[in-house]
């Protein structure tokens, strides 16, 4: 069978390699011009830089983790994250790490207010109390405990090559089309399509544009800080000073220990997505949820096409989510 994938992220990609080892002829066509979606990345300056913001790999799913292990090897970092707040430097979540210290004790309601609260309207352009449980409750606002991990999965890093390495890794064998017109595969002959984009840009916006969050970033060089390191952490998020456009800074260099006195930082400033930027956020809420419904249905109605990935089934899915949707549905 031909099934012709749309898409070159982590969900495309594990969808060639599962049908591929199944005996399908596949092939993949991606719009951007290089491979891995938003995980890519490249060396600048000799530092590697995640080109679309932080990933760092986590997950409790043995599957998942055996599989990636197959085409890299990670290193043991896990992503620490500090909020720049009223306070100083706040780790979050919020443990009894972050009381030792700041040295006394946060309500959680002075937790929401310091941390959260301004970083929302920032990074959803909507306050904290419209937006829903799925979103205000993925990052606890407390932990009982001194663990400063972002995360506390089980499997934790970062491939030591860097993505775009483990990707080309993953795609050894799989024919890639870059570059490719987002109209031009509904032209090519398929038996079936794995598709990875946006519903409504499939179904030619028939029921409106559905809203996503985007945003923009900014790499540039500058000496390396005291504030970030391996055992500190790589990110720094902007939660007090709503003048600062930006939503994080974060150091490169962190992610793989580059021991240099230089660095390549990365800020990424949120925005409604256009027809000018790429859609990172699906904003599964509100007007976005009644309009994906509709959508929703046509999909499932549309036999010949599986829709798969977090553009595509308008969800937060975590790197991990992304690869075992792949496997799950594709088995």
């Amino acid at each position: 069978m031909k099934v012709n994938i749309i898409g070159c992220g982590l969900t495309g990609i594990t969808a060639a390699i599962v049908l591929k080892s199944k005996g399908h002829d596949v092939e993949i066509f991606e719009s951007r011009s290089h491979i891995g979606g938003n995980c890519y990345d490249k060396d600048i300056d000799g530092i590697k830089v995640h080109m679309y913001g932080i990933h760092a790999f986590h997950t409790n799913d043995q599957e998942v983790w055996d599989f990636l292990n197959r085409y890299t090897k990670f290193n043991s970092h896990c992503l620490k994250v500090r909020a720049n707040t009223k306070y100083g430097l706040l780790s979050i979540p919020y443990s009894k790490s972050t009381e030792e210290e700041i040295g006394f004790r946060l309500s959680d309601q002075e937790i929401i207010e310091s941390v959260f609260k301004k970083y929302s309207v920032r990074h959803w352009g909507e306050s904290w109390n419209n937006l829903p449980r799925s979103i205000t409750k993925r990052v606890p606002v407390r932990r009982e405990s001194t663990d400063r991990r972002y995360s506390q999965d089980k499997y934790q890093g970062i491939p030591e090559m860097g993505y775009t390495n483990m990707m080309s890794n993953m795609l050894d064998g799989i024919k890639v089309n870059l570059g490719v017109n987002k109209k031009d595969y509904k032209k090519l002959k398929y038996d079936k399509m794995i598709y990875t984009g946006k519903p409504d840009d499939f179904f030619d916006y028939y029921y409106g544009r559905l809203p996503y969050r985007s945003l923009r970033f900014e790499h540039f060089n500058g000496p390396r800080s005291n504030l970030f390191s391996f055992e500190k952490g790589a990110q720094i998020n902007e939660c007090e000073n709503i003048s600062r456009k930006y939503n994080r800074t974060v150091d490169n260099s962190v992610f793989l220990n580059q021991r240099k006195s230089y660095t390549v930082f990365t800020r990424d400033y949120p925005e409604e997505h256009t027809v000018n930027n790429e859609p990172f956020y699906p904003k599964n809420f509100g007007e976005g949820k009644l309009i994906f419904s509709k959508y929703k249905k046509a999909m499932h109605a549309n036999k010949d096409v599986l829709f798969l990935g977090r553009l595509a089934t308008y969800k937060y899915l975590d790197m991990w989510m992304s690869i075992k949707q792949a496997m799950v549905a594709l088995r």
